[in-house]
């Protein structure tokens, strides 16, 4: 009985041992990145309203999408998509529409510097795909 009641002591003090172990991780961790989210936390609310253009497929419509999403999502509003996944780069887009291609954007005529499932859409924005040449 004496040795049970032991072995159930120490798993009791092991089990102490993590969970402060755990809060001390979290608290440095915290402290070492200021306090701060490292990743944009999306704020999916009012609707709003974008424009498609996809020249290639004849594609030129307005869709209604939520304050934060993304070119990928507006894609997703007026055609079939395919991705492929990349190591150094993330997914990308490789058909639309069953048009087998790489493919690029731009908004308001700009190509912006992040990926399209990251780059947030304002409402009234002007979106285009393009094939990419190689």
């Amino acid at each position: 009985m004496k040795k049970k009641a032991e072995r159930k002591k120490f798993l009791s003090h092991v089990l102490e041992l993590l969970v402060v172990v755990g809060f001390a991780c979290f608290g440095a961790g915290y402290m070492l990145t200021g306090g701060a989210a490292q990743v944009k936390q999306f704020a999916y609310g009012e609707n709003m309203m974008v424009n498609v253009s996809i020249p290639d497929l004849g594609i030129n419509r307005q869709v209604q999408l939520y304050k934060g999403m993304t070119p990928f999502d507006a894609i997703l509003r007026v055609a079939s998509v395919k991705t492929e996944y990349y190591a150094s780069m993330g997914s990308v887009v490789t058909e639309i529409g069953g048009n087998a291609q790489f493919w690029g954007y731009k908004v308001n005529g700009e190509t912006p510097a992040a990926a399209m499932q990251d780059y947030q859409l304002s409402g009234g924005d002007n979106l285009l795909l393009f094939k990419l040449e190689w």
